[in-house]
């Protein structure tokens, strides 16, 4: 059920990394919708002080960068619903999906990466 539920969100889904989740959830990626919810309000006060963060280090795709404002304007937009926080797992990359409680449409999508960046040293 939660599959389906995923990949018909997708499925709808306007923004810039739905298509490319969508594509890694049907190729066989890992996916996972965890049984609990967040309020959206929460995630995106989170997001958006991230989001600004990695703006001003630059250390950051720009159009993974588009893509997190993206899904930080759609977590800005469901206000005090609350939201389930999906992850399709494709190595390198990671989607992270925000769907409606009642599981019917995607919030937000934006690709992150696994292991992303090496350890910075004080060398």
């Amino acid at each position: 059920m939660a599959f389906e539920a995923l990949r018909s969100a997708l499925a709808r889904d306007g923004s810039i990394s739905g298509p490319a989740a969508l594509a890694a959830l049907l190729s066989g990626a890992r996916w996972d919708v965890p049984a609990n919810t967040a309020l959206a309000r929460t995630l995106w006060a989170i997001w958006c002080d991230r989001l600004d963060m990695l703006m001003e280090t630059g250390e950051f795709d720009p159009g993974r960068l588009e893509s997190l404002a993206q899904a930080v304007d759609g977590l800005h937009d469901a206000g005090d619903t609350r939201v389930y926080m999906a992850t399709v797992i494709d190595p390198p990359r990671r989607f992270h999906v925000y769907l409606s409680e009642d599981l019917a449409r995607c919030v937000g999508a934006w690709e992150g990466r696994v292991n992303e960046q090496t350890p910075r040293t004080a060398t």
